[in-house]
């Protein structure tokens, strides 16, 4: 067994239902595996996208969500949405409708 079906299998038992990235040289070994899997892969156009696909299906169903990428500047691009999981939730404050004093003020 190589060590890239023991990731996929390990992946299964945690639920993983989906893997978001770009597909590449490095990770090919993976892809391979992923075609006897029950997940699918989610093909996508960049490393941000991916990694915010994830973070927005792990909030979504509350399940792992799964990004991965190329070496070098793809693994840089997903920093942004691998950091944007791992923050809290945005607060939403409610704003007041503009009303008559708004347009007073604001011209």
């Amino acid at each position: 067994m190589k060590a890239a079906e023991l990731f996929v299998r390990c992946l299964e038992n945690e639920g993983v239902e989906y893997i978001f990235g770009i597909p590449g040289e490095e990770n090919i070994d993976v892809m391979d595996a992923l075609l006897d899997s029950s997940m699918r892969f989610v093909t996508t156009r960049h490393e941000q996208g991916a990694s915010f696909m994830a973070d927005v299906y792990g909030r979504l169903t509350g399940r792992a969500g799964v990004c991965f990428s190329t070496l070098g500047p793809g693994a840089t691009n997903l920093i942004t949405g691998v950091a944007d999981a791992w923050s809290p939730p945005a607060r939403r404050w409610p704003q007041p409708a503009p009303g008559p004093c708004w347009r007073l003020q604001h011209r």
